[in-house]
């Protein structure tokens, strides 16, 4: 049963979601229009049992698509096939396991790899499987606001252990990154057990 089980994990969600979740990987990064104004961070808030990871921006290095600003340049994993914009929110783990990021903006409106876009202007432009499908960057999910100015309000970003594929599983370290305006708010480290859904971070934007 066992074996079943791990099967139909990595066989897709038909049931809840998408086979494929990425609906077109972005080759650039492409930026906010410099016309409207970037928003502002007010505040950020992590869950109390994450990791903050500090910035070492004395020491700049090149992206490596780990869902950090490497090269500190405001910008999450650049050239990485996903974009940033006005908000960009960017999670990353270390096993084949599938994980899954949601945030959800001040109007309730929920962004994932059930929702793609959302009408405050939100999409999901990269959604990894882990090790249950062959793609680019399969330990990587991105989310961005990039062609309206996000609406002022709370954000709240949601880590999610879907399930183990075939190649993955067990406790699994993830990493989420939030970028305001080009400029990194907070980036920070949790640990995810099978199944286990939480908040780890709440920011305020105007």
């Amino acid at each position: 049963m066992a074996g079943l089980a791990l099967l139909a994990a990595c066989s897709g969600r038909t049931a809840a979601g998408p086979e494929t979740e990425t609906p077109e990987e972005i080759v650039e990064t492409i930026v906010a229009p410099e016309a409207l104004e970037p928003p502002r961070l007010v505040s950020i808030v992590p869950r109390s049992t994450a990791v903050e990871i500090p910035r070492d921006c004395a020491n700049p290095v090149e992206e490596r698509c780990n869902a950090l600003d490497d090269d500190c340049d405001g910008v999450i994993d650049e050239g990485c096939g996903y974009g940033t914009g006005f908000i960009q929110v960017t999670a990353s783990w270390d096993t084949g396991s599938d994980i899954d990021l949601y945030v959800k903006g001040p109007l309730g409106d929920t962004l994932s790899f059930q929702r793609l876009s959302t009408p405050s202007g939100g999409r999901v432009d990269h959604s990894g499987r882990g090790d249950c499908t062959d793609m680019p960057n399969p330990r990587v999910e991105n989310v961005r606001w990039v062609d309206e100015r996000p609406i002022g309000g709370i954000y709240e970003v949601e880590i999610h252990y879907w399930g183990e594929c075939i190649t993955g599983g067990g406790p699994t370290e993830v990493t989420v990154s939030v970028a305001v305006g080009r400029e990194i708010a907070g980036q920070y480290r949790h640990s995810l057990l099978p199944g286990e859904r939480l908040r780890i971070v709440r920011f305020v934007i105007q």
